[in-house]
């Protein structure tokens, strides 16, 4: 009897043992095993709770985290470490190295999430100054050939990231020159290409390139005429911005640029001209970017 108490007293604490280090290799392994994963949003919010009721802070685009390999709250959030404490990750923030079998929504809502971030559009308005040199053939008064003539302008473009580090622009331009007793005006309507050189959080730095056709031009002498013709203009350089909050930001620029204005019908006894215009232009102004 001694034995046979004694033996069902060490089978019990065997078995349990071994149903605990069953279920904990099986069970536990696919609550808590964590997986690799990127931030895929400017800033993905992290909540204390799964209800994503009460935010604790943000995880900046392109930062690498570890979260849990199960999606909670219907797949709404993952789980997340922060500071020794369980916190939680909107699931569409984020992008993992592990897929979520079986749960096409999900993927399919992370996919176009990805390709929204990828496609966000940026819009700014900034002024410049285009400090250039006139070529001339012809004179018409005081305004020769090599003279400086100071333009003052300003930029409306909006655009978007077609690539991870490359931005698409839509330009349009307005600027004016006052050079002695001549007037110049011209409108700007063109396309531009802005790599990512650097991309860090708040910052960027861009590598800048446009083309852009002048649709409308005019010249003017004094009081005694004003003639309009077109042309076109090319250049680019560097720009650098700077995120104020989540969406405004400021950004100056420079660069160099050519501009090309084709032949202006004047009034005899005045001389036809054809200038060309070749100096930097140096800029400031506001971006938005969502």
């Amino acid at each position: 009897m001694g034995q046979y108490l004694s033996f069902k007293f060490q089978l019990v604490p065997r078995f349990v043992l071994i149903g605990i280090v069953f279920f904990s290799s099986f069970f536990c392994q696919k609550l808590w095993a964590s997986q690799d994963a990127v931030v895929m949003v400017d800033e993905a919010i992290v909540y204390a709770d799964k209800q994503m009721s009460a935010p604790l802070g943000y995880v900046r685009k392109g930062r690498k985290i570890k979260i849990g390999s199960i999606p909670r709250n219907r797949s709404q959030v993952y789980p997340i470490i922060v500071s020794g404490r369980v916190a939680y990750i909107r699931s569409v923030d984020v992008s993992t190295v592990l897929d979520v079998s079986g749960n096409g929504n999900l993927n399919a809502e992370r996919f176009k999430k990805s390709t929204s971030t990828i496609l966000h559009s940026n819009y700014s308005f900034s002024v410049f100054n285009y400090l250039s040199q006139i070529n001339l053939s012809k004179t018409n008064d005081k305004l020769k050939d090599k003279d400086p003539v100071n333009w003052y302008g300003f930029t409306f473009k909006g655009g978007g990231l077609v690539a991870s580090r490359l931005d698409f622009d839509i330009i349009l331009n307005g600027l004016t020159a006052q050079a002695k007793n001549e007037t110049f005006r011209a409108v700007e309507i063109g396309v531009g290409l802005a790599l990512r050189a650097i991309d860090a959080g708040r910052f960027k730095f861009k590598l800048t390139g446009q083309a852009l056709a002048i649709p409308f031009a005019s010249y003017a002498f004094k009081e005694e005429f004003r003639v309009n013709s077109y042309g076109y203009t090319f250049g680019g350089g560097p720009l650098m911005s700077y995120r104020l909050n989540r969406h405004l930001g400021l950004e100056v620029y420079g660069g160099f640029y050519y501009t090309k204005l084709m032949g202006f019908s004047v009034p005899q006894p005045y001389n036809q001209i054809s200038p060309s215009f070749v100096g930097t232009r140096l800029g400031a102004g506001f971006n938005y970017e969502f």
